[in-house]
């Protein structure tokens, strides 16, 4: 059993596990961390679609939080790919970071083996998922957060046994709290944004007839909700099949070329059309100006299944500029969000409508 000098000149017994801070005499701690730390990430990654999608609305508004402040210097230097790919890097962070711990005598390769393990497997349940994309970058993103975790670890054990060799008094024990609170701390915030919005959901819209709620089951999107072209929800599943098909084929193909795409409203009920479009009314004065931005319940597309919106804006560009491969073409001049299937796949879209009308 190694053994150092303290400067008092007596003897300090270092036992085998002391030096790098974790003993192996609470190795089920170890074993919790892990196995929260698994389950946090991968309900983050593979939970269901509306978790997933607050799960990394919440990763990204962490990450744009603290990176917004640091490039105001520097505007324009900021995109949103960039936000993404440090996110996902972040959340593998402590799987990297436990790896190191619980291969510590392994070297440093093996903990990142395990880390780009665990991302490929991820990648590969999610092609067997229903609206998911796989996609190779993550993996190298979420590689990229396990050599950080890795490093980290080294760095706090290598400090750890450097104390003990002086006869410091060993560190307290707070790297597995710590460890385990990044993913858990997004876990908590994204329950609560999908109470939130499940709550809302069950609200009645501005404009409602009085008793009526409009929820999930009228089409209702929560604003700013990034939903799947592939979700079982009414909003997608209640659009006309070519439709429906048409902008799902689109949604991979701009998720191939990195461009976010979600629906923000698709299906609407006659209830919720005319919800929205009495709220226009109060919002904007009179019937005419309302028409500008909706349409009443027998005018719209939504109700009928025939439209859907998208975004966010790189998603509008994209399929503004490609939608016409899937039959796809922006209706109205002032929105720029709004498709509906106008040709044959391959066709030639018209332009859009320059009368002051919308969805």
């Amino acid at each position: 059993m190694p053994t150092t000098r303290h400067p008092s000149g007596s003897r300090v017994i270092l036992r085998p596990d002391d030096h790098d801070g974790s003993s192996a005499s609470s190795p089920g701690v170890l074993v919790l961390a892990v196995v929260a730390v698994l389950l946090a990430v991968g309900g983050i990654t593979l939970g269901p679609v509306e978790f997933v999608a607050d799960g990394r609305r919440t990763v990204m508004a962490l990450v744009m939080a603290a990176a917004e402040p640091l490039a105001e210097p520097f505007p324009g230097t900021v995109h949103r790919a960039q936000v993404e790919a440090v996110a996902n890097a972040l959340l593998f962070v402590p799987v990297g970071a436990l790896a190191a711990l619980v291969l510590r005598r392994s070297g440093t390769v093996l903990p990142v083996a395990s880390g780009v393990t665990v991302s490929v497997l991820i990648e590969l349940a999610q092609l067997a998922l229903p609206g998911r994309v796989s996609d190779p970058v993550d993996v190298v993103a979420n590689t990229a957060g396990a050599v950080v975790g890795v490093a980290l670890t080294s760095v706090v054990r290598a400090a750890s046994h450097r104390a003990r060799r002086d006869g410091a008094r060993r560190p307290r024990r707070g790297l597995y709290p710590a460890l385990v609170a990044v993913p858990g701390l997004i876990v908590v915030a994204v329950g609560c944004s999908s109470a939130g919005s499940s709550a809302l959901a069950g609200t009645s819209a501005p404009g409602a007839p009085a008793g009526g709620a409009v929820t999930v089951e009228d089409g209702y999107v929560a604003d700013g909700e990034e939903l799947s072209a592939f979700a079982d929800v009414p909003a997608i599943t209640g659009l006309d099949d070519a439709l429906r098909t048409a902008v799902q084929d689109a949604a991979r193909d701009a998720t191939a070329d990195r461009i976010d795409f979600h629906v923000s409203s698709g299906w609407r009920s006659a209830a919720y059309q005319q919800a929205l479009f009495a709220a226009a009314v109060e919002r904007y004065g009179s019937v005419e100006a309302a028409r500008e931005w909706v349409l009443r319940p027998d005018e719209s597309a939504h109700v009928t299944g025939d439209a859907v919106d998208v975004g966010p804006t790189d998603a509008m560009s994209w399929l503004a500029q490609h939608g016409a491969d899937y039959g796809l073409c922006q209706t109205y001049g002032n929105e720029m969000w709004h498709f509906e299937l106008a040709v044959e796949r391959g066709g030639e879209c018209p332009a859009p409508g320059t009368a002051p009308s919308a969805g």
